[in-house]
């Protein structure tokens, strides 16, 4: 699969599945299905499933392209109903497949579509990434600010103790 795909991000508790539309039909990033259903050996995983529901797409990262193994809508569905903890419940894997089965797949067949798209959460990301680092800075630059008022004020205390007294007795030995 080598054509440019649209990328889109579902996120459950904070756990990021990302969606390619590839010539229409969704592709998901095996990788983030695998850790959302707590599936430890994902190569096992993947090999269950038939040749036409896995693949692998050029796609890009922040880390840039890469080669990504992906699978398609009936490998995500099978990938669920395989897993042992998507049927345990209180796992999170559990919790990840009743959000899939109750919320996403209502909402694509009701407004053919869920999630963020990948270039808003990407530039979101960046942004935020961005304030952190200048907060991070204006922070460091506060504690040195701070610690150059304090040294200032032992170098002025130092100053005044030692050349002050000096300046008083020097002006006393004067007057007498």
């Amino acid at each position: 699969m080598t054509n440019k795909p649209d990328v889109s991000v579902l996120c459950f508790e904070g756990h990021k599945v990302r969606v390619l539309q590839l010539s229409g039909d969704p592709w998901f990033i095996a990788k983030d299905v695998c850790q959302a259903l707590e599936i430890v050996n994902h190569r096992m995983a993947l090999k269950a499933l038939d040749h036409d529901e896995k693949g692998v797409n050029l796609t890009y990262t922040p880390g840039g392209q890469q080669l990504m193994r992906i699978v398609s809508e009936s490998g995500f569905y099978k990938l669920i109903a395989r897993s042992r903890k998507a049927s345990t419940p209180n796992t999170f894997a559990h919790r990840f497949s009743n959000w899939v089965f109750r919320e996403v797949i209502p909402s694509i067949r009701k407004h053919g579509a869920y999630g963020v798209p990948w270039a808003l959460l990407h530039d979101f990301t960046r942004r935020s990434a961005d304030s952190v680092e200048r907060g991070s800075q204006a922070g460091k630059a506060l504690v040195i600010r701070k610690i150059e008022k304090h040294q200032l004020a032992h170098e002025e205390k130092h100053l005044l103790d030692c050349f002050q007294p000096r300046l008083a007795l020097g002006g006393e030995s004067d007057a007498e």
